[in-house]
């Protein structure tokens, strides 16, 4: 009877705790109204894929880098492609008009990219006048990272924002989604979360193969002659054995809040808001899980060298927990990975391992080295620079150079660096206002 009276004062405790946090709630929040623009499947697999000489970029989601040539993708409109041979003096050499377009790789001078839920490959033997070459229609999923879609199976290609805002309390029936509508619009806290809301990095290898390089938020990835793409909750396979006319074989269900993938030589890294899954690739068609390595709610993405995983944790509105921290994993059995080390960190996001040093993106924090261990773990931190919103790094360990993708209007900030880690802002690709 003591356990009961004590079960019950506890959960009317919470109960009347609850109620007061409810009654002294105050935050409010401007909700921005968006209308899609909509565009027919008929309309986007029929268009030309145009190449026009350089213009600014504007939204720049994701980065890629593949022999002197970096690419940034214009989030679902296309791509820019940029001469890095002098990374402190980058030209500008493209735009290609990729519509729906959000994850890419590069393979022997073919580039892949997603447009929409086809997968589509161009020839970059002239990077002035990339050539379409092949589709592979519907390999990804609608309502996914890859394809904004509505509920009557519209396309979405972009979201306006309209004059109509939406000021939501802690009463109003409309706290707590990120998205709702109200009669025909629908309303946002920003533009990430409306596009969110409907979308619901490899060295180059050897044996004949060049691939390129992505970074750790990357969703496409390239290792054994075969392009692996993960979505919010799959992994799939395409066999590039007639790499102008990649073939989809693969198909694998591996949970949701997928984010990100990494490739080893015969391992791919999967991060997840629950944990880093490792897949065997020894048969690159048939992917084979070994294990899943569990943490708190949270971002991760996940990079790996030798046989020592680094791993950003952090929280917030689209994360879940509110901790931040880098956790650093042997994976030398990958069925049974082990933590060795948990650093507290501050605005961890984007990072990359090279030459003994660990680079990682620090958010409004910017952007910084440390040191790593003969044993693999974190060591001092060698120098920090505020001069990037940094998201996410490629470094290019045959240069001393890192390409930060800052947030926002931060563009690409690029870094030489020294072998003890000091970092020296070189060039930077400026955003349009």
């Amino acid at each position: 009877m003591r356990t009961l009276s004590f079960t019950l004062f506890t959960l009317l405790f919470a109960l009347t705790l609850t109620s007061c946090i409810e009654e002294t709630c105050e935050d409010t929040i401007i909700f921005q109204g968006f209308e899609p623009q909509i565009v027919t499947t008929e309309n986007w697999r029929g268009a030309s894929f145009g190449c026009f000489g350089p213009i600014d970029v504007c939204e720049a989601t994701g980065f890629y880098v593949y022999q002197q040539y970096l690419f940034m993708v214009e989030d679902g409109k296309g791509l820019h492609i940029i001469d890095n041979s002098d990374p402190h003096n980058p030209l500008p050499v493209t735009w290609m008009e990729v519509p729906g377009g959000q994850g890419l790789a590069v393979r022997n001078n073919i580039l892949y990219m997603n447009q929409y839920t086809d997968l589509v490959a161009f020839d970059l033997a002239d990077p002035k006048t990339p050539t379409f070459i092949s589709r592979t229609e519907n390999v990804f999923e609608p309502y996914t990272v890859f394809a904004s879609v509505l509920d009557n199976g519209q396309f979405v290609s972009n979201w306006i924002a309209t004059d109509e805002e939406r000021v939501v309390d802690c009463n109003s029936p409309n706290n707590g989604p990120q998205v709702f509508l109200d009669n025909t619009t629908w309303f946002a806290a920003d533009f990430s979360a409306i596009n969110n809301a409907f979308a619901g990095t490899a060295a180059p290898t050897t044996g004949g193969e060049t691939v390129g390089r992505g970074g750790s938020l990357a969703r496409f990835t390239i290792t054994q002659s075969t392009l692996y793409a993960v979505d919010d909750s799959q992994l799939k396979a395409f066999s590039l054995a007639d790499e102008r006319n990649p073939e989809y074989v693969q198909n694998i269900e591996i949970g949701f809040g997928i984010e990100t993938i990494f490739p080893t030589a015969d391992k791919l890294f999967i991060g997840s808001t629950t944990g880093m899954q490792i897949f065997s690739v020894a048969d690159p068609l048939n992917p084979e899980h070994l294990s899943t390595f569990e943490h708190v709610l949270s971002c991760d993405p996940v990079v790996v060298s030798g046989d020592i995983a680094y791993v950003t944790l952090w929280g917030g509105r689209d994360c879940g927990s509110v901790g931040d921290q880098l956790e650093v994993i042997d994976v030398s059995d990958a069925r049974n990975p082990v933590s060795l080390q948990i650093t507290p960190m501050q605005s961890s996001h984007g990072l990359g391992v090279a030459e003994g040093k660990l680079f990682l993106c620090s958010q409004w924090d910017g952007f910084r080295t440390f040191d790593l261990t003969d044993e693999g773990l974190l060591g001092a931190e060698l120098d920090h620079s505020e001069e990037v919103f940094a998201r996410d790094v490629i470094v290019i360990p045959e240069q001393n150079n890192a390409i930060v993708l800052a947030y926002g209007q931060g563009g690409i900030q690029q870094f030489d660096y020294t072998d003890d880690g000091k970092l020296t802002a070189t060039s930077h690709i400026a955003v349009c206002d």
